[in-house]
């Protein structure tokens, strides 16, 4: 009995000095979980995950870039940004061209059918953000946006 109510004991003062629930990392993992798996929902008939989604993204908007520039772009790891490419350009999504200034640079850029499939890749993304954030209000999602932005 006395070792149920020192457990009990250290248990609450664990949850008072850290409520999980309350955590800024748990929270953000639950969030990233959630709308990760939406996003997964969204891209499984184009056979895409959502890494490829950020990478096909992120290099519309910058139009061409080396791989080093494009993983910093996007916080993910060389390794990871490598194997993201590799599918992609297998796929015929993505181009390299040497670098005229620095032969040792691959300058990576959307191949057509990459750029064809980014009005459709937005499409999905809003729908599975929507399915996210569903429970917030406009303004609660303005307001999480410049937040977490200043994150970054």
């Amino acid at each position: 009995m006395a070792s149920d109510h020192v457990r009990r004991a250290n248990l609450k003062l664990a949850q008072e000095i850290y409520a999980l629930d309350d955590s800024i990392g748990y929270l953000l993992g639950r969030a990233y979980s959630e709308g990760h798996r939406n996003l997964h929902k969204e891209l499984a008939d184009l056979d895409l995950t959502p890494q490829q989604y950020v990478i096909i993204i992120k290099l519309h908007e910058l139009g061409e870039a080396s791989q080093n520039l494009l993983g910093r772009s996007v916080g993910m790891k060389p390794v990871t940004v490598h194997g993201i490419i590799s599918r992609l350009s297998s796929g015929g999504l993505i181009e390299a061209r040497g670098d005229d200034a620095d032969r040792r640079l691959a300058l990576l850029s959307l191949s057509p059918a990459g750029n064809a499939l980014v009005g459709e890749l937005s499409r999905r993304a809003q729908v599975a953000s929507a399915k996210s954030l569903a429970s917030l209000t406009a303004n609660d999602k303005a307001i999480l946006r410049r937040i977490l932005r200043k994150l970054f």
